[in-house]
This record gives C-alpha cells, sequence and structure tokens, in this order.
C-alpha cells in the first residue's frame, strides 16, 4: 500500500508545527508543503518538516490537504483546490473561524472528494515557521466541525492525522455553534487585549510601559499576535465577535457603575464569581 501523502498550505505556525509533529512518527505520511514565503519553505525543507516544496498547484496531487492560512485567504485557496482534489482525497483547514469556511469548502470540493472543517485548539503570539514548535498540539484538543454532508470515513482520517501529530481529539461541533463559542473564549479576550494596549498608547499622557506590572504584560501577550490574521478572524466571525464585545462593555458598564457608587459588597461579588469561574477553568 502507497504512503499517503499530505499537503500542508502555510507553513507558519500552525502548518509548521503540523509538519514538525508529524516527522519521523511511524505512520506518518509524506508531507509536501507551500507556503507564499519562499524563506519558511527552505526552512521547513532545511529542518526535514517536509519532503518536498511545491507550488499551490501541485498540492491536489496529495490525499489531503490542510489549509493552514489566514481565514479569509483560507477561502481563496479552498476555492482554488476543491475542484481540483481528486475522487477519495480529502481538503480540510485549520481556522478559528468555521461556518463561512466549512460552507465555502463544502460548496468547493469536486465530485467525489470531501471537505472536514477543523480547529485546533493551540497557538501562540508568535508566527512564521521559524515559531513552529514539534509540541504545539500535544495533549490540546482538537475541534472537528462536520455537518450532514461530512463523509464519516474522510472525518475520521482528519482525526487520526491530529492523534498522530499529538491532539486528543475531544469534539465535534457544529460550524455556528463553534463560532459562537469561539467569539467568547479567543475572539473576543484578543478584541480586549489590542483594545488595552490602544487605549495605552493614545493616552494623551504618557505612560512609560517599562514600568508596566506583570498583570499589564501577561493579559496583554496576545496582542502580539499576528495582525493581518486577526483583522481576518473578526471579520469572518463579524455577528458573534460584536454580540461578545456588547456583552463584555454591559458587564464593564456594571463595574464602573459599582465602583462609582463605592459598592464594596457588589464589587466583592463581582470579582469573587469572576474569580470562582476562572478557577474552575479547565484546559482543553
Amino acid at each position: 500500500m502507497a504512503r499517503e501523502r499530505l499537503g500542508i498550505l502555510g507553513l507558519g505556525l500552525i502548518g509548521g508545527s503540523l509538519a514538525l509533529a508529524l516527522k519521523g512518527k511511524r505512520g506518518a505520511p509524506e508531507v509536501w508543503g507551500c507556503d507564499r514565503n519562499r524563506k519558511h519553505v527552505r526552512q521547513a525543507l532545511a529542518a526535514g518538516a517536509i519532503a518536498r516544496g511545491c507550488p499551490e498547484s501541485e498540492m491536489s496531487g496529495c490525499d489531503i490537504v490542510v489549509v493552514c492560512l489566514p481565514v479569509l485567504s483560507s477561502v481563496t485557496a479552498i476555492r482554488s483546490l476543491g475542484l481540483r482534489m481528486r475522487p477519495g482525497t480529502i481538503l480540510t483547514d485549520a481556522g478559528s473561524v468555521k461556518a463561512y469556511i466549512v460552507r465555502e469548502g463544502e460548496r468547493a470540493v469536486g465530485k467525489g472528494a470531501f471537505f472536514v472543517g477543523g480547529h485546533p485548539i493551540a497557538g501562540t503570539e508568535t508566527s512564521g515557521f521559524p515559531a513552529a514548535d514539534p509540541s504545539l498540539f500535544r495533549g490540546r484538543s482538537f475541534i472537528s466541525t462536520p455537518t450532514r454532508r461530512t463523509n464519516g470515513e474522510a472525518l475520521e482520517r482528519v482525526e487520526r492525522l491530529w492523534r498522530l501529530a499529538g491532539s486528543k481529539v475531544s469534539l465535534r461541533m457544529d460550524p455556528k455553534t463553534h463560532d459562537h463559542v469561539f467569539a467568547y473564549v479567543s475572539h473576543l479576550p484578543h478584541a480586549v487585549a489590542y483594545a488595552l494596549v490602544h487605549s495605552v498608547a493614545t493616552l494623551p499622557s504618557r505612560v512609560p510601559l517599562g514600568y508596566s506590572a506583570g498583570g499589564f504584560r501577561d493579559f496583554t501577550r496576545i496582542a502580539s499576535s499576528n495582525p493581518e490574521m486577526w483583522k481576518d478572524i473578526v471579520l469572518q466571525n463579524r455577528t458573534e465577535v460584536l454580540r461578545a464585545i456588547n456583552h463584555f462593555r454591559r458587564n464593564m458598564d456594571l463595574l464602573g457603575r459599582r465602583i462609582e457608587r463605592e459598592d464594596a459588597a457588589g464589587l466583592i461579588e463581582f470579582f469573587e464569581r469572576a474569580k470562582k469561574t476562572r478557577d474552575g477553568l479547565v484546559v482543553r
């Protein structure tokens, strides 16, 4: 039986880490890589993460293709690749917004080929192949987002791939539910971190950030994330992100009113509820 061939489109943090995670694994596919930044391709080849660098047009020669691009670029690539995928092959993605991508992916693939939406719950604020880490997915969840049109065997093949990379496949989630959930637990935190740093940066009085306490640095770490990627994410999940921002604004207003009224009991209740929720957080 011929060895399965995996194509990774986008050799940044997620795509590069996937390639490195599969390197040398028993039963791993042969990996082909493609990236518009040729330096990333050269680095992946030098690291032994991919067996071959190729243009996007040759990705359809693979049995499974994982699109690891910013979400708006992913849609363009998925539309381009879809009709070239051979019967029995799988096109999938790793984006953190799912409803639109899954809908377009299912429309794009030709007869006999399959699309499977996926989202590895892993990442850092760094980007590019130099940021890739073979242990990035180890013990972290992978969420698949099947629909009524999703082929069961194709879904299992995609989940098996991510298990081989170290992920625990813990959940299958409807694409719209996924986008609602991640608007609050991922997209809103990034928006708030960017807004907080922007607020300090635009103060009329100068605040020397070299004196910032650990809380500011820890909280705003994710504001160092790739702006292009997060622009795509919040625009692609615009409705849910705006709902999340409005809900957050109401809670900030509530906190402000309690501070204004010097409502000590209300502040304790507000902070204790938040602390209890945070202390019960289980990393998935």
